[in-house]
Formats: C-alpha cells, sequence, structure tokens
C-alpha cells in the first residue's frame, strides 16, 4: 500500500469531512466475508521484518490507521474482513480488501488495506 493519511485509509458513510471529495462506494452485506476477533486480525496483520525497518505492530507503519479504525468503530459491534469489487467509471475493475465495523444492520467504518485494480481488457 502506498503512503495514505488515516483519513484515506478510513472510510465512513458518515464522514462530514468528506464533503469536497467524490463520493465512496458503500461496502455492502455481499462484501463482508468473516467476522474475526480483534486478536485474529492484529495477528494477522502483524509485519514481521527481520530488519526491524517496520514497526512490530499490527499493520506495521500504518498502526495509527488502525487505532483510528478502532476508535471511530466504537464497542458493541463485531470485525468483518471484507473484499469489494467494483466496476470503476473509466472501465477498471478495482478490488478494495479489508475490515468493517458491523451494528446490526449497520456497516462502517472500514478500513482499506489492500486496493488492486485491472484495467479493462
Amino acid at each position: 500500500m502506498s503512503e495514505a493519511s488515516v483519513s484515506e485509509v478510513v472510510r465512513d458513510d458518515n464522514d462530514d469531512d468528506d464533503d469536497d471529495l467524490e463520493p465512496q462506494f458503500a461496502v455492502e452485506q455481499a462484501d463482508l466475508l468473516e467476522p474475526l476477533s480483534l486478536q485474529d486480525i492484529e495477528q494477522r496483520e502483524r509485519i514481521s521484518d527481520p530488519l526491524h525497518a517496520v514497526p512490530d505492530l499490527p499493520f506495521g507503519h500504518l498502526n495509527a490507521a488502525w487505532a483510528a479504525f478502532l476508535m471511530k468503530s466504537g464497542s458493541g459491534g463485531y470485525l468483518w474482513a471484507l473484499t469489494a469489487i467494483r466496476k470503476a467509471d473509466w472501465g477498471s475493475v478495482e478490488t478494495l480488501s479489508g475490515y468493517a465495523a458491523v451494528r446490526g444492520d449497520s456497516i462502517g467504518p472500514w478500513m482499506f488495506t489492500e486496493f488492486r485494480f485491472m484495467p479493462d481488457g
């Protein structure tokens, strides 16, 4: 993942400070893969760097984004792994993977950890 600010990594349909940005797609129920515990996610996303260039923390250099996501998520919900596949306006297919907080029927905020696109054709 390229360098990104915390606000670019953690998204929510209810972000008031995103008025000047293009509308973002919403994570849908069909994008949710499996519920995971906080411990499972942090173990899965711990970076093992033998040269110690990456902090020994969940998500490495993006640990601050992870902490912001957890703060924004609050308590009382579940964390789910997600993969969203969408066709972009210019024809490419985008695949975004990450995690979402889910409370009842409400999905969000979410944190994308991987972005891939395939050009059309």
